[in-house]
C-alpha cells in the first residue's frame, strides 16, 4: 500500500512537472502578437486580472488583483515573463507566483505584490492565468506595458486603499472616498502636486469621420493643491485630477473622480450623451435645448422604438453597454467618449483580439456582424494621462456597417 502510495505521489509529481514545463515552453515559443486575447474585453470570462504597476530605477512592484467569477474556478498557476517585445522570444525574467506573495484572498478574489528587477529592455510584464473551469483548461494572457518609446515615463505613485496595503485597481473613484496616495521609491518626497482639470472630454467621433477627438494638446488647469502622501484624502469635485511628484518631469498619475453611481449613469442629462452614437443631430438638440432633461428623453425612446415594451428593452441593454464601457476604458476621460470604448458599446465584445506594441486589432466575426466579418484597428499614441490611449484609425469604409449596426439598435434589434 505505502508503494503504491509513493509511486502515485511520484508520478502525480512528475506529471505537475512536465506539465508546468510544457506550459512554459509553449509560452516561450510564442510570438504573443499572434494569439487572441479576445477574453480580456469580456466581462463574463471565468477568471481574469487587473494591474497596478510602480516604477523605479532599477525595479518596479507590481500588484496584481486575480478574480474567479465562481467556486468552481480553480486556479492553478500564475506566471509572469518580462520581455522587450512581443514579437520575439527574448525572456529577460521569469517566475512563478507563491503564497508568499499572496497579500490578500477573499470571495474568489486574491491579491498578489512582487516586484522586478527592470532594464532599459524590459519593456512589458507578461501575466499568465492558468487553471480551469467545468472540466476545461483555461489559459489567460496580460499585457503590461513599462517604459518604452510609446509610453511617458511611468511612476512609482499608486492609489492605495486608505487602510489596506492594496491599490485602487481602476482609473476612478467615488466622491468622497478616502484612499491615500503612495509613492513606492520616493522615500525622502512627503508631498504631491495635484492638478485639477473640470473639463468635459468630447466623445470620439464616428469610425469614418475625419476629425478626430484625440486629448488636447493643452488643458486648463483648474486648481493646483499639494497632497500628502500617505495621509488618507478624498476628494469631492469631480473631474480629472493628475498628481507628480517633480513638475519639471513628464511622470505622474491621473484618476477621475465620479458620481457614486459610476461606471452607471443615472442623471438625465447624463444619460442623454451617449445617444449621439445612435442619434441625428436633430434628435440630440431637441434633447438638450430643453429645460427638463427626463421628459425629452423619455419622448425620444417612445419615439425610436414606438413601444414601451421594446423601449424598456432597449434602454436596459445600451446602457448596459455604456456601463461596460466605463468599466473597461475609462482614464483621462469616460469610456464610452474613447474609441474602444465606443466600438465596445455599439458591438459589444469582439470576438478576436490581437495586440502587439503599436496596435491592437479588434474582429467581429459573420455571425456577430450579419454575415460579414468586420475589424478595428486601433493604434497606440503617448499620452501623460495614460498608457492605454488608442486612436481608432477611421476609413470610410466603415459607413454601411455603421449606419446598419445604428438601424438595429433603433429598432430593438441588437443582440449583445
Amino acid at each position: 500500500m505505502a508503494r503504491t502510495i509513493l509511486f502515485l505521489a511520484t508520478s502525480l509529481w512528475i506529471q505537475s512537472i512536465f506539465s508546468i514545463a510544457f506550459a512554459q515552453n509553449n509560452r516561450e515559443s510564442k510570438n504573443l502578437d499572434k494569439f487572441n486575447v479576445a477574453y480580456q474585453y469580456d466581462q463574463n470570462v471565468p477568471m481574469y486580472c487587473q494591474y497596478r504597476v510602480a516604477v523605479g530605477t532599477a525595479e518596479a512592484t507590481v500588484f496584481l488583483k486575480v478574480s474567479q467569477q465562481s467556486n468552481e474556478v480553480g486556479l492553478n498557476q500564475i506566471y509572469y515573463e518580462v520581455r522587450p517585445d512581443y514579437e520575439k522570444g527574448d525572456i529577460l525574467q521569469s517566475g512563478e507566483l507563491t503564497n508568499s506573495q499572496q497579500v490578500k484572498a477573499e470571495n474568489n478574489v486574491s491579491y498578489y505584490r512582487f516586484t522586478i528587477p527592470i532594464t532599459e529592455e524590459s519593456d512589458y510584464v507578461f501575466i499568465f492565468l492558468e487553471g480551469s473551469f467545468q472540466g476545461s483548461e483555461l489559459s489567460y494572457r496580460y499585457d503590461i506595458p513599462l517604459n518604452n518609446e510609446l509610453n511617458f515615463p511611468l511612476t512609482d505613485l499608486l492609489l492605495m486603499e486608505e487602510n489596506e496595503e492594496i491599490p485602487i485597481f481602476e482609473s476612478y473613484l467615488p466622491q468622497d472616498k478616502a484612499f491615500r496616495l503612495v509613492a513606492f521609491y520616493h522615500q525622502d518626497a512627503s508631498q504631491v502636486f495635484t492638478y485639477y482639470y473640470n473639463h468635459t472630454f468630447e466623445p470620439n467621433p464616428p469610425p469614418m469621420a475625419g476629425a478626430s477627438a484625440d486629448v488636447q494638446k493643452s488643458l486648463q488647469i483648474d486648481s493646483i493643491f499639494p497632497v500628502q502622501l500617505n495621509q488618507s484624502i478624498s476628494f469631492e469635485q469631480e473631474g480629472l485630477y493628475f498628481a507628480q511628484i517633480d513638475t519639471t518631469s513628464l511622470s505622474g498619475i491621473s484618476f477621475r473622480i465620479t458620481d457614486k453611481y459610476y461606471p452607471r449613469l443615472v442623471r438625465a442629462q447624463e444619460l442623454i450623451e451617449p445617444l449621439r452614437y445612435i442619434s441625428t443631430s436633430d434628435e440630440m438638440d431637441a434633447m438638450t435645448e430643453q429645460e427638463d432633461y427626463k421628459p425629452a428623453l423619455d419622448r425620444y425612446w417612445m419615439k425610436v422604438t414606438r413601444s414601451q415594451e421594446r423601449a424598456k428593452e432597449v434602454i436596459s441593454n445600451y446602457y448596459r453597454q455604456v456601463s461596460n464601457a466605463n468599466q473597461l476604458f475609462t482614464t483621462y476621460k469616460e469610456g464610452w467618449k474613447t474609441g474602444q470604448g465606443m466600438v465596445y458599446l455599439l458591438y459589444g465584445p469582439p470576438d478576436e483580439v490581437y495586440r502587439n506594441a503599436g496596435e491592437e486589432r479588434w474582429i467581429y466575426n459573420e455571425e456577430s456582424n450579419l454575415l460579414e466579418s468586420l475589424s478595428f484597428t486601433f493604434v497606440k499614441v503617448r499620452n501623460i494621462f495614460t498608457n492605454k490611449h488608442y486612436n481608432l484609425i477611421r476609413d470610410e469604409d466603415y459607413r454601411r456597417f455603421w449606419y446598419r449596426n445604428i438601424d438595429l439598435w433603433r429598432k430593438g434589434r441588437k443582440q449583445i
